[in-house]
């Protein structure tokens, strides 16, 4: 059921921090690249929640399904009537409509998914990932959907064909696929957010929304060797909010329209990170692709940012796209992260001292990958249809951004160890001229509901990592020392004074983000 390890590689590197330093926006300017200077602008857009198998399983080329892949309910025992085997197939449905949260993505529960064991693994529990429908059972019944149907069951083992997601797989044929990409923790969002900006997530290996955080970050890196960086957002932001080496109000935090007016204007900065819209707004539909949200919105967003950077032919010849997913979001996916020579970037393990979460997140040394999510590369310096199939993972990102900008160090041992992808665009000896300037595009729903109404998006309830979120962007727009108070307390009562729905709660973030930080650099329009 699960294929085998792929052989761990390593790099060595030690971790060196330095002081941040807050800059304004400047002329982009090329890298020191091994390749010639050819890629002077990476941009990274980050989805939610879904597994490599879940959205490529079944394209063809890659190290994906065959159909005969299984889980039983209960690994324990053999397959019966009542303990029936769950196979992978094509039946993902857009929208996860059963359940608030989709498959757990927690450690335990990923621990579960891998080992069918949440402390994780051990002699007797080694990685067969046979457990994900057993967790995905028992997730149901702990959001009270009892008896769950073995059709609600076997989501959790089911890909998308690639018709259903017509953006994203015409940006593999025409471009990079890569099908031995890792998250960087067996957990949660946040976690592996954190690693993909600061190389770690300082010992927290579950969501601490109300927590920022006092590492070097990627951008810093970036402003030290003089190379230009922002991010875009539509509702939250976890770099603004997250990191205290940083200043949220620089004009480097634009709004998502922004990109396509930097793009035009050849403005674009050296390295841009793209969050998607989390909730639900009277300006837009949630595009993250976190479960149990309608996956076809996403799949449009990475058109929508293909096309603003394929709009400026000079800007596009020197750009990276890299279209990848934070973690597999609790869905099935074959191969056993890897658990050899990957290094704890920091010598902090899980749970920290005054960790919240300490009695309910088992023990973690950070010493195994999370699952393999999807990862497109696209550039006019990449071969149409090329699989790489070279071990990486989030941080791959950053150790390939210090080779090809001079970044001064690497920002933990575990970057310093991940592998790097700059030979993807060393192959060709001229940018291609016949990349597509469009991507086919999934037909969206038509909402017919009325805005009053419980079942308009807007007034969706918020699920657990919207809530979370909601909550941590209260705290860290406090002052510093109510939002660390809130932190050690753990102070989540607030929700109840907070919007409830999503379409309330993206008003409430403009206005409080708004408020707090400023309207620099923010552009576009916003919900109201």
């Amino acid at each position: 059921m699960a294929s085998k390890k792929g052989q761990a590689s390593s790099k060595k590197g030690g971790a060196k921090k330095g002081g941040a330093k807050k800059g304004g926006a400047k002329k982009p300017k090329p890298p020191k690249s091994s390749s010639g200077g050819r890629i002077e602008h990476v941009v990274v857009l980050m989805l939610e929640n879904r597994s490599f198998d879940h959205i490529f399983g079944f394209r063809k080329g890659v190290n994906g399904l065959t159909g005969k892949e299984f889980n039983l309910l209960n690994p324990n025992k053999p397959e019966s009537d009542v303990n029936p085997a769950f196979h992978t197939g094509t039946g993902a449905p857009f929208v996860t409509i059963n359940s608030k949260n989709g498959p757990s993505h927690s450690l335990k529960g990923t621990n579960v998914q891998l080992f069918n064991n949440s402390a994780g693994p051990d002699a007797k529990h080694p990685a067969r990932n046979n457990g994900f429908a057993l967790n995905y059972h028992d997730e149901l019944l702990a959001e009270h959907v009892s008896n769950p149907s073995q059709q609600t069951v076997a989501v959790a083992m089911q890909s998308f064909a690639p018709a259903h997601l017509p953006s994203i797989n015409a940006l593999a044929d025409a471009f990079c696929i890569c099908d031995s990409w890792f998250s960087e923790v067996p957990g949660p969002t946040q976690p592996n957010r954190l690693y993909m900006h600061a190389a770690t997530s300082a010992g927290f290996a579950h969501n601490v929304w109300s927590k920022k955080f006092d590492v070097q970050t990627i951008y810093n890196n970036l402003e030290k060797a003089g190379a230009t960086w922002a991010t875009y957002d539509f509702d939250l932001n976890e770099v603004r909010q997250n990191f205290s080496t940083l200043d949220g109000s620089a004009p480097n935090f634009k709004k998502f329209e922004a990109l396509a007016v930097d793009v035009q204007k050849n403005t674009l900065a050296n390295y841009s990170f793209i969050c998607p819209r989390f909730n639900n707004a009277p300006d837009g539909h949630g595009n993250s692709q976190h479960a149990p949200e309608d996956a076809r919105y996403g799949d449009n967003l990475i058109a929508d940012v293909y096309e603003a950077l394929r709009a400026n032919e000079a800007v596009w010849e020197k750009t990276a796209l890299i279209v990848t997913y934070d973690e597999h979001g609790g869905f099935y996916d074959h191969v056993v992260p890897p658990s050899e020579n990957i290094p704890n970037p920091d010598g902090i393990n899980s749970p920290v001292a005054g960790d919240p979460g300490a009695s309910f997140v088992p023990p973690f040394k950070f010493d195994r990958l999370g699952l393999r999510v999807p990862v497109v590369i696209a550039s006019p310096w990449v071969r149409p249809g090329k699989v790489d199939s070279t071990r990486y993972q989030h941080t791959s990102v950053l150790a390939t951004l210090k080779k090809m900008f001079g970044l001064p160090s690497f920002l933990t041992k575990r970057d310093a160890s991940a592998n790097t992808f700059e030979q993807v665009f060393e192959e060709l000896s001229a940018p291609r001229t016949d990349t597509p300037r469009t991507l086919p595009r999934a037909k969206l729903p038509k909402i017919t509901a009325s805005k009053t109404s419980v079942t308009h998006p807007l007034n969706q309830p918020l699920n657990e990592d919207q809530r979370d979120m909601l909550v941590g962007a209260f705290h860290l727009t406090q002052s510093a020392q109510q939002a660390e108070r809130a932190f050690r307390e753990a102070a989540i009562p607030t929700i109840h004074d907070l919007p409830q729905t999503q379409g309330e709660a993206a008003v409430f973030l403009h206005n409080r983000l708004r408020a707090h930080f400023g309207p620099r650099g923010e552009g576009g329009t916003q919900p109201s």
